[in-house]
């Protein structure tokens, strides 16, 4: 089966730079800041594709062509050139980069219109799809196959990566699970169905009315639950002006985080070392009260000394009889007996008086140099005492700077949960409005037709393709996982995609995408040949928002399986792949800054003062 190749998505303006982005024939990854143009840049691919939403963001003013560059399944180029807002595709049988004025070899309806000439049979045709038919409704009703049955499955935005809407669905309601089944079926076996002719009768024409007048009453009942009159382009902008705060505020709240944090770790290490120092002052006035208990012991042991060497004196020489030293008798004792024993006696005390005295100078040194630390420990303690007084107001000031910040960011987050609350509301009107659109023109058969079915076996071996997909990523608890023809959705771990968090809805989505991919690739069955994926991984980043648990792994594995997908993929995400990616892939990094801002270029400045007015005159 033929493929499409995408080459590159340029955006062009007299007078702009040009914003464009090439696309590796295997494998391109786009990652980096928010708000750089990276969802805008999915958008834009889905436009060009004859999508119906405009993608429109401020840094898109000025632009007036839209180019995306595709390889033929022949090899040959090929570029889709349209303006923004236009209902007409330019077609260019050649590779253009660039503001193009040249006649293009054909020219195509961004809609799908009767007469085939528009974006989705041209493109079909190049695939040998233009003549293929899928079933509408139960009463076995078909069409022909359109490119956004398609485009939807290989064009992941980022809004539908989360919604719970089945994957293999494009919108919601049972007419088109009934078309899903049928692309599914031609996807998977290859076989479309019989064409059927659609004569409504007069019961089945007061049917339609009836349903008409339902989807009427829903209408304006949803009309009611809007909270403002603003168009979709205008809630689309007011969310962008809103996103663009949101990020400001995150930023500031961010720089005064960190600045509190870090005063917080200053403060608790000052609480630390102020525990210490207190610690050690206690050791210090510990030993000087033993010192000085000490040194009064000294102190008494010389004042005892120097009453025994007097007393010694006084009994040695105004004493008769007994020896006051050694006890002998009178009769015993020799001439100087009394005299030599009062010199030896007041020799030793003279020796224990120098050594007490030595001990007691040594003593006073200690004392003294222990009360010079006390007294230093007691002024670091009270330097210390005024730096983390210093660090309480600091912290004060920060959180009466965060109050304001939380207040306004609840604020504007209450907001923007309005605007994309009435998004959404506008986007089910204009699904009933096309659902009514449809009834007008269609009408039922009378009889039903027996549905086509897929074979078990092709179910089995898509459903066991899905389930390696998943665990080669690393997923825990995603057992008996499989696609269900009949709902639409994919299941994981006993749980239906759209009854998981929204970080396991987009991973299941972009599981079934990749395996879907993959199933047709290896088989040559029905594909567009590319796949873009527009955040598959971001909520995961976002724990406040998903109770999945996710190994922080599956990033790196998720990248890794796309070096060994048998087509194009596209990746968009925020998060980093891992080094040996970055080696292997196109590497796309939009940073917000520096050399590559987003995907729009800085525009060079206008001239002001004289030199305008001179440019002005030119």
């Amino acid at each position: 089966m033929a493929n499409f190749t995408l080459t590159h998505l340029t955006y062009a303006g007299a007078g702009l730079p040009t914003a464009s982005v090439e696309f590796d024939p295997k494998f391109t990854v786009i990652y980096g800041s928010s708000n750089t143009g990276k969802t805008f840049l999915v958008d834009s691919i889905d436009y060009m594709l004859g999508g119906h939403v405009r993608p429109s963001i401020p840094r898109a003013e000025g632009y007036g062509q839209i180019l995306l560059g595709l390889l033929l399944p022949d090899g040959r180029p090929l570029t889709l050139v349209r303006k923004p807002g236009g209902k007409s595709i330019h077609v260019h049988q050649a590779d253009l980069r660039e503001l193009s004025h040249a006649t293009p070899d054909a020219i195509v309806s961004a809609r799908r219109i009767r007469s085939r000439r528009d974006i989705s049979h041209y493109l079909l045709s190049k695939l040998g799809l233009d003549d293929t038919y899928v079933r509408t409704n139960e009463g076995g009703n078909t069409e022909l196959l359109k490119l956004a049955d398609l485009t939807h499955l290989s064009v992941v935005t980022d809004t539908r990566m989360i919604d719970p809407n089945p994957p293999s669905q494009r919108t919601r309601g049972s007419a088109a699970r009934t078309t899903a089944r049928s692309v599914m079926k031609l996807m998977l076996t290859g076989e479309d169905e019989p064409p059927a002719t659609k004569l409504p009768n007069a019961a089945q024409r007061r049917v339609q009315r009836g349903k008409i007048n339902l989807i009427d009453s829903l209408a304006l009942d949803l009309h009611a639950k809007l909270s403002r009159d603003q168009t979709p382009d205008e809630l689309r902008d007011q969310l962008a002006r809103l996103e663009d705060s949101l990020n400001n505020m995150a930023r500031s709240l961010a720089s005064e985080s960190e600045q509190q944090a870090r005063i917080v770790a200053d403060r608790a290490h000052l609480a630390e070392t102020d525990a210490e120092l207190e610690a050690r002052l206690g050791e210090v006035l510990d030993l000087l009260g033993r010192f000085d208990t000490l040194r009064q012991q000294y102190e008494t042991d010389l004042a005892r000394l120097e009453m025994v060497s007097e007393a010694g004196n006084l009994l040695g020489y105004f004493q008769v009889g007994r020896c006051v030293f050694c006890g002998a008798d009178p009769e015993h004792q020799q001439a100087q007996h009394g005299h030599q024993e009062t010199t030896q006696l007041h020799e030793a005390v003279l020796v224990e008086s120098a050594k007490t005295h030595s001990l007691l100078a040594d003593l006073r040194l200690t004392i003294q140099g222990l009360e010079g630390q006390r007294d230093e420990l007691a002024e670091r303690r009270t330097a210390l005492s005024e730096q983390a007084a210093e660090a309480d107001r600091a912290l004060a000031q920060i959180e009466a700077r965060l109050a304001p910040l939380r207040a306004g960011l609840q604020d504007t987050v209450d907001e923007r949960l309005r605007v994309e609350r009435d998004l959404e509301l506008r986007a089910r009107l204009d699904e009933l409005e096309e659902h009514r659109s449809q009834l007008v023109a269609q009408g039922a058969l009378p009889s039903k037709r027996r549905e086509s079915l897929i074979a078990g076996r092709i179910l089995s071996s898509f459903d066991e393709l899905f389930q390696r997909t998943l665990d080669s990523w690393r997923i825990p608890d995603v057992e008996g996982a499989g696609y269900d023809p009949y709902s639409g959705d994919v299941s994981a771990g006993g749980t239906a995609r759209a009854g998981h968090g929204r970080g396991m809805r987009a991973l299941l989505h972009a599981a079934f995408s990749i395996a879907l991919a993959r199933y047709c690739l290896d088989r040559r069955l029905p594909h567009l040949g590319f796949l873009v994926l527009d955040s598959p991984l971001v909520t995961y980043k976002e724990p406040d928002f998903d109770a999945d648990l996710i190994p922080p792994n599956v990033i790196d594995h998720f990248y890794r399986s796309f070096l060994a997908f048998p087509g194009q993929a596209i990746v968009v995400e925020n998060a980093t792949p891992p080094p040996d990616v970055l080696e292997q892939a196109r590497i796309l990094t939009f940073s917000g800054s520096g050399a590559r801002p987003g995907f729009f270029p800085a525009r060079p400045a206008r001239p002001t003062g004289p030199e305008q007015h001179r440019t002005h005159r030119r």
